[in-house]
């Protein structure tokens, strides 16, 4: 506008006031240095602050461990996190420590720094020397990802004064804004003068903290050192005291307390069947030990030829489970390899802290777990099996970096080596021990057979049976030798061997004949065990794909969805109301289908979430089909399949078992059903479930109104492998036959006491498949 003052003339004027406003000087200096036609520079926009905090800390357990390092790295002995109202949204949740403590210098130049190189340029903690657990300087931001703001509180001993800073992250951080515009409001506050610490109080929380997530903070607490050995401190430099320790409090129960659920060293590790170290020495050259008492094992590999070049010095240890017969002592195997799904895996610790998802449940960095599925190694050598770490250091291992999301490592060469040298000595460890307990190690030794094996039934008739003969005719030839009183009781008694030999073996010719039939039927079940475990093995592998991909979805939902408003925004920001129009609509198909696709990633975690709990509880029919049908709602909407659903008034509860044992017998039937409805091409299309109470049993009854089952195979549809739609359709959740769906509702019925029969149809429904299983009720009153 003519006449309006230039910014230089604005700042001359706030210069000659009395107290001049700092901020509006240096905002009308950045805008004339950035006039300058000749230089140009980056600026950072205000909104970079909420994208470092919710795309680069991808997990709040992630978040949560991220700011205990911090408080380890600042020399705390003791953090506690307390929840408030976490079991809904908008809870608060409070950080403290007893750590250093931060100065105004050290907010202004460290915490408020992005990407700063403090802890890089002291590597050390001051006061215990501790090796910094955090290196990016962007950890921080983890508080971002969990709440909307954020109260920090900061005291430094010597000192009367604490600082507090408060941060609104949606308020003032908003995608427009200059960074530098964006100011935080700090003030001083009386405090004893020996005190130290930092409170972090991250209020309005993002997401809600039900017990089960409680639970897995605990786990990822527990394992964020290495929990199977109290490792000494590295050196420190002169004039450090000697560290006490670092503990963790979560709602008034310290890490000590709660590690009695873990008690690996004590009540677990000790029945370990073997021990694997290894190293890679400076040169690059590298060695595995495995040793056994239980297998009088101390034996050393040493990688000739190998050198490990690009990783530096490296070490490993595990303990190796066998939780078969014969591999534990003291311990019952249900009890060994519930421990071993929850805890197993060779974790990756650096400077001393879990880098993760290195063994984690789902996580295959080995490939043991494909490998093994796949029986190119046949001895037994899951992640559940082994419980171990690979120690890093930062300054040995530089070329060993974390992704700034904390999500693992960057899978450059110096990654890749060091899984072959883990995996190598991993494998050759489990398989010397296969050896000495003469188990086949690999599918390439054809014809192998254990010692421990036992012997065929026909077999051992065929070589029994001349001894047994022999002996009797020994036997008999030495009384007649002894009786000389009869003139004719040597020829009497050569005719009764040969009548006693004839009817022996005839004896076991009938045996051998009897036995052989015997074993073909036991070899033929074994095939067909085998076949049926390859399958079921196959389908696990998918369900670990599944999970990743339900885990994925629920993972970019957030990020998904802010940038669809950020998208949004511009769209309305940009365009003329008719330019507006056509994106909109493709925008509102994008969110339906986004939708639709979060949906089935929701339903895939509550299934592998009820698959993970080994639990047997009674279930409760109706909650568990109404829980069903909500997950499903959409699907079936976009079938035009219209859902009829006569449930007992009566509360119908299962006998004890798993809650995804359910979710499977009712996804078959859905998945079948659909398919013969398609088929049938029938309008309108109809599923009808009931339930009721039938003796001793709860029945679950599933109809529909497709082509139903042939009366020629009707007596086949539970047999394995025994399948009618081997090629799939465009129907994502129907999917292909494997033959295997009503073989396992089947065995699951079974299991608990009941059984699956094709039943008689209500009028207007061509299928029905009746469920039962024992009744809770009923079964606790008899």
């Amino acid at each position: 506008m003519a006449g309006a003052p230039s910014p230089k003339e604005l700042i001359e004027q706030e210069l000659a006031k009395a107290s001049p406003d700092w901020r509006i000087i240096e905002r009308l200096s950045r805008y004339e240095v950035d006039a300058a036609p000749t230089n140009v520079r980056f600026s950072v926009d205000a909104g970079h602050i909420q994208r470092l905090g919710q795309e680069l800390v991808a997990k709040p357990e992630s978040a949560l461990t991220e700011l205990i390092k911090n408080a380890y790295d600042a020399d705390a002995t003791h953090v506690t996190l307390t929840f408030r109202n976490h079991d809904r949204l908008h809870g608060e949740l409070i950080v403290a420590d007893n750590g250093c403590g931060m100065t105004a210098d050290t907010i202004r130049d460290a915490w408020m720094r992005i990407s700063t190189t403090s802890k890089q340029d002291q590597a050390r903690s001051p006061r215990f020397g501790r090796i910094r657990a955090g290196r990016k300087g962007i950890g921080r931001f983890a508080v971002q990802r969990l709440g909307k703001r954020l109260l920090l509180e900061t005291e430094v001993s010597g000192t009367e004064k604490g600082i507090r800073v408060s941060f609104d992250w949606d308020a003032d951080f908003r995608a427009g804004r200059d960074l530098y515009d964006v100011f935080s409001s700090a003030s001083e506050y009386e405090k004893p003068v020996d005190r130290s610490g930092t409170r972090l109080i991250i209020s309005d929380l993002r997401e809600s903290w039900p017990e089960q997530v409680v639970s897995r903070v605990w786990k990822a607490v527990l394992l964020l050192q290495p929990p199977f050995r109290v490792a000494a401190i590295a050196a420190r430099p002169d004039g450090t005291i000697p560290d006490p320790g670092f503990e963790v409090s979560i709602n008034g129960t310290t890490s000590r307390q709660h590690q009695s659920e873990l008690s690996l060293q004590t009540t677990f590790l000790n029945h370990a069947i073997a021990e694997i170290s290894g190293a890679i020495t400076p040169d690059g050259s590298a060695w595995v030990r495995l040793v056994s008492e239980k297998l009088g094992l101390d034996d050393r590999h040493d990688y000739d030829g190998t050198k490990f070049l690009l990783t530096g010095p490296v070490t490993f240890s595990t303990r190796y489970f066998v939780y078969g017969k014969g591999g534990l002592s003291g311990i019952s195997a249900r009890t060994a390899s519930e421990i071993g799904r929850t805890y197993g895996g060779i974790r990756i610790y650096r400077n001393g802290f879990r880098v993760l998802p290195y063994g984690e449940p789902h996580d295959d960095w080995l490939r043991l777990d494909d490998d093994s599925g796949r029986r190119s190694i046949l001895v037994t050598a899951r992640n559940m099996n082994f419980f171990g770490e690979v120690a890093l250091d930062a300054n040995v291992n530089s070329a060993l970096e974390e992704t700034s999301s904390r999500e693992g490592l960057i899978e450059n060469e110096a990654f890749r080596e060091l899984q072959k040298f883990v995996r190598q000595g991993v494998e050759w460890a489990v398989t010397r021990v296969g050896v000495v307990r003469e188990r086949k190690t690999k599918a390439s030794q054809p014809g192998f057979v254990s010692k421990l094996q036992p012997q065929k039934p026909s077999e051992a008739v065929r070589e029994l049976a001349p001894q047994v003969v022999a002996g009797i005719i020994e036997e008999i030839s030495d009384k007649t030798c002894s009786s000389r009183d009869e003139s004719n009781s040597v020829q009497n008694s050569l005719h009764s061997m040969e009548v006693i030999e004839k009817k022996v073996l005839s004896f076991a010719e009938t045996v051998l004949e009897k036995s052989k039939t015997y074993e073909d039927y036991i070899e033929q079940e074994r095939r067909d065990s085998i076949e049926y475990e390859e399958m079921l093995r196959v389908l696990a592998s998918l369900g670990l794909s599944v999970a990743t991909f339900g885990h994925e979805i629920s993972g970019s939902k957030e990020a998904m969805i802010a940038n669809m408003t950020t998208l949004s925004q511009y769209v309305d920001r940009l365009l003329t109301p008719q330019e507006r129009m056509p994106l909109q609509q493709k925008m509102s198909l994008l969110q339906q289908t986004a939708t639709r696709i979060f949906h089935l990633g929701g339903y895939i975690n509550t299934l592998m979430s009820h698959a993970e709990s080994r639990e047997l509880k009674p279930i409760s029919l109706r909650g568990a089909i109404e829980r069903f049908l909500m997950e499903f709602s959409n699907y079936l909407s976009g079938q035009s399949i219209e859902v009829v659903h006569n449930l007992s008034s009566a509360p119908l509860r299962t006998t004890e078992m798993h809650a995804s044992e359910l979710d499977a017998v009712l996804l078959n039937f859905l998945t079948n059903s659909v398919k013969s409805i398609k088929k049938a091409k029938v309008s309108p299309r109809r599923i009808r479930i009931s339930t009721a109470l039938d003796g001793n049993h709860v029945l679950l009854s599933f109809e529909d109104n497709g082509n139903g089952v042939p009366p020629e195979i009707a007596d086949r549809i539970f047999d394995p492998f025994f399948t009618t739609t081997m090629t799939g359709d465009d129907d994502g959740a129907a999917g292909p036959g494997t033959g295997l769906g009503l073989k396992i509702v089947s065995d699951i019925a079974c299991t608990y006491g009941g059984s699956v029969i094709l039943g008689v149809p209500e009028d207007g429904y061509n299928c029905c498949f009746e469920f039962r299983v024992l009744s809770f009720t009923k079964r606790s009153d008899q």
